[in-house]
């Protein structure tokens, strides 16, 4: 890791990341937490929702060390386009909601005041919808770091089965994401493939940093003969649609067949909040639905197996690459462009058929071992704190010039 001077950096999140019922929130905390870690000086601006108790977020940051400036999240932020009907005659992109709400004066004050008072020598924004962003710091002559959490516009089609309605949603989504590579100094993916996508938009720089909060993960394991294996499929909720599209294909594609060719040999436990009701009908005595798991590490330091199919969805999605880091022998359909190698390091699976065949090669411990290991291997030179850390300080160098 290259050294750099000690830098002023101010971190602009969505939504206060506490709790952490999800990646996406361990992503943001962690992420602070390692940029203090770095030696920079750091202050953070959250949106904080209706549902957080504003008073124990405060709590939970002083007691992290992290100095954070909470803004209430603004409601309705369409009613800005009733004050200022011009803006998406400037620039489509402000018709994507989630960036209108970062044309809340109230916001912008605060934004402003903090560069004032801080002077940071760093901006580094958490989520594509920060866009509006870039030209107030860079106003001040202070280069953007920009970190995306997924193609933004894709996610929007992918949730809503690509309806006409979700590609008209997403249109102004695409825009938000080509303003994002035209107006950052650099571009941090989530993976080699959305690494790519930023390229082609036109970033000035893009490299790929992943899930930070994966680093916390990385844990060692040795599996053994079983007469019930225990299998997880693993997600946050059921709100987005990708997690219904693959949870309904676990379901009624895949272990209908594995009951079939190996009775009795597999229990399968379905994690995420809101399980779908249409869904329960499938469910049974090898079949679970746990629901919110509190301790994740402990329930996963049970389970053999992870299914994990990739059909739909953008991102990193934590649910491939955590059991991964926890030595669990994966199963699933792409890697978004990590480096995993096939029948080696994971198992990659398209067809409910593929999927069979995997169960049938993990009935061996030794096999599960072969793959967990190899697995494990290449998630801790891929997503350890030390190589996470590495490309934070390399892109901070990279645009303060040391």
């Amino acid at each position: 890791m290259e050294t750099t001077k000690k830098q002023r950096v101010l971190i602009l999140t969505p939504w206060a990341p506490y709790p952490m019922p999800g990646a996406c929130q361990q992503d943001r905390f962690f992420g602070m937490k390692f940029m203090k870690e770095l030696g920079h000086d750091v202050k953070v601006i959250g949106r904080y929702h209706d549902f957080q108790d504003k008073a124990a977020l405060q709590a939970v940051f002083d007691h992290e060390g992290v100095d954070m400036t909470l803004v209430p999240h603004m409601k309705q932020a369409w009613k800005l386009l009733l004050k200022k009907p011009w803006l998406p005659f400037l620039n489509f992109g402000w018709l994507d909601g989630a960036a209108l709400e970062f044309a809340d004066p109230a916001y912008i004050k605060v934004v402003k005041n903090m560069i004032e008072e801080f002077k940071p020598t760093v901006a580094w924004l958490e989520y594509c919808s920060h866009w509006p962003m870039a030209d107030i710091f860079h106003s001040y002559g202070i280069p953007v770091i920009l970190k995306s959490s997924n193609n933004e516009a894709a996610q929007c089609m992918d949730d809503h089965d690509r309806s006409v309605t979700s590609i008209l949603k997403a249109i102004p989504k695409y825009v938000s994401e080509w303003m994002v590579s035209k107006k950052s100094d650099a571009v941090l993916a989530v993976s080699p493939n959305e690494e790519v996508w930023y390229k082609k938009l036109g970033a000035k720089y893009a490299t790929t940093l992943p899930l930070r909060g994966l680093s916390q993960c990385l844990v060692e394991r040795t599996h053994h003969d079983k007469d019930v294996l225990d299998v997880v499929y693993l997600t946050s909720n059921y709100n987005m649609g990708h997690n219904r599209v693959i949870v309904e294909f676990v379901l009624k594609d895949v272990i209908p067949l594995v009951r079939k060719a190996m009775p009795g040999k597999y229990r399968f436990h379905i994690t995420g909040r809101k399980f779908p009701k249409e869904f329960e009908k499938y469910l049974g005595t090898d079949v679970i639905s746990v629901g919110f798991v509190p301790d994740i590490s402990v329930f996963l330091s049970s389970m053999d197996i992870a299914l994990s199919p990739w059909i739909t969805g953008q991102g990193m999605q934590q649910k491939v690459f955590e059991p991964l880091c926890r030595s669990i022998p994966t199963m699933t359909t792409k890697t978004g462009g990590y480096p995993f190698e096939k029948d080696k390091e994971v198992l990659l699976c398209s067809t409910p058929e593929e999927y069979v065949e995997g169960f049938r090669r993990f009935l061996s411990a030794a096999e599960r071992n072969r793959i967990s290991a190899a697995g494990y291997r290449k998630a801790h030179s891929l997503f350890s704190t030390e190589t996470v850390k590495a490309i934070m300080q390399d892109t901070i160098i990279r645009v303060t010039k040391g």
